[in-house]
């Protein structure tokens, strides 16, 4: 007999594509994928191999090893201007264990949050699997913050407010201004902001900003398998108010017991890493898809992340099955959005892959 709570929750969409990629043996042109294509470099490969061969394979402390939370709290001082010490953070096991603590620890059973639409698919159905209800907030139709809206939104039973900058999967960044806005409302109704930087290294204008640099009731969670190349690795933080981490802390011990111990400590060894020229080429792939997907396809420009959330041609019902039908992988917009007419396009690719990709694409659109 299945859970209740499990039985309300959805198989990820993205996870179905994911695996319609990994068990097809064609010639598939996969622009859904949610990860850099980049292998990962032989120093962090070298540094994770002399971790194992030199015992680091048993159980950390739950909240991480503290040389790692002492570089993580001196990367958020310096690079966010969040003034952060290391016991108000904690390693997860990834950013989505740190989502699960976060949520399981700030929210009871019938409490609100405000979640931006579209949405991280994650977030959506971990608010429900607590029995928390998630309050739509439209971005539509640039995709950013829309504060004026945001307090007819806010109930007595609200709790906290979710954003997600650089975003997934819209691809836009919240610029100061709107954090600022956004911040007079979350502490003008006493409520928590979860702020989901993930994607922060992938800002091509310059735009990021941090909640948590002007707001103490801000939950931050980053991590390394994006900036790093080590989707694989698991492993994420989050920073916050002390007792809140504390909590996520003794719940960690229950759950996730503590992030992998090789990959803590490879990070550890080998923490400075230079991204930028990744950053680049991607940037150059936005471009890309910028001047060459049809007129007849519109969408906002991709201001971070490798995403581009773009709205289906009208008068194409079966735009993605058509793409399906033509070796192309895309993600249904519907996945991340109370929306059907989008679709979500990962230009985390080499840009032969996405010249081929853009190329089909154009020809369905048209």
């Amino acid at each position: 007999m299945i859970s209740q709570r499990v039985k309300k929750i959805k198989e990820s969409g993205i996870r179905k594509v994911f695996e319609l990629s990994a068990n097809n043996k064609g010639d598939l042109i996969d622009l859904s994928i949610g990860q850099p294509h980049f292998n990962t470099p032989n120093k962090l490969k070298k540094a994770i191999s002399e971790a194992v061969s030199n015992d680091f394979n048993k159980y950390t402390p739950t909240n991480g090893f503290l040389n790692l939370r002492n570089k993580i709290a001196v990367k958020l001082r310096k690079e966010n201007n969040i003034l952060a010490k290391s016991d108000d953070i904690i390693v997860t096991s990834g950013v989505s264990g740190g989502l699960f603590l976060t949520f399981a620890t700030l929210l009871n059973r019938g409490d609100e949050v405000v979640l931006p639409d579209p949405y991280f698919v994650l977030y959506d159905q971990l608010l429900r699997f607590f029995g928390v209800k998630p309050v739509y907030w439209s971005t539509y139709p640039d995709f950013h913050l829309k504060n004026e809206k945001l307090e007819k939104l806010i109930t007595s039973k609200t709790r906290a407010i979710i954003i997600n900058s650089p975003n997934n999967p819209t691809g836009m960044v919240y610029g100061e201004h709107e954090i600022r806005e956004l911040v007079k409302i979350a502490k003008k109704n006493k409520l928590f902001i979860v702020s989901d930087e993930v994607y922060e290294k992938f800002d091509y204008d310059k735009k990021f900003f941090s909640a948590g640099s002007i707001y103490s009731k801000t939950i931050t969670l980053n991590g390394f398998s994006k900036s790093h190349l080590i989707t694989g690795w698991r492993i994420g933080y989050v920073h916050g108010p002390g007792e809140i981490i504390g909590a996520m802390n003794k719940l960690q011990q229950y759950t996730f017991v503590c992030a992998p111990s090789p990959a803590q400590a490879a990070l550890e060894n080998e923490w400075h890493f230079d991204f930028s020229p990744y950053v680049r080429e991607y940037k150059v792939n936005r471009d890309y898809i910028v001047k060459e997907l049809s007129p007849s396809l519109k969408f906002n420009l991709p201001e971070g992340a490798y995403y581009a959330f773009i709205k289906k041609p009208k008068d194409n019902t079966d735009f993605i099955n058509k793409l399906v039908k033509n070796n192309v992988l895309v993600v249904p917009g519907e996945v991340f959005s109370r929306k059907k007419d989008y679709f979500r396009l990962s230009f985390a690719v080499s840009l032969l892959t996405l010249k081929k990709g853009i190329k089909i694409i154009n020809e369905i659109s048209n």
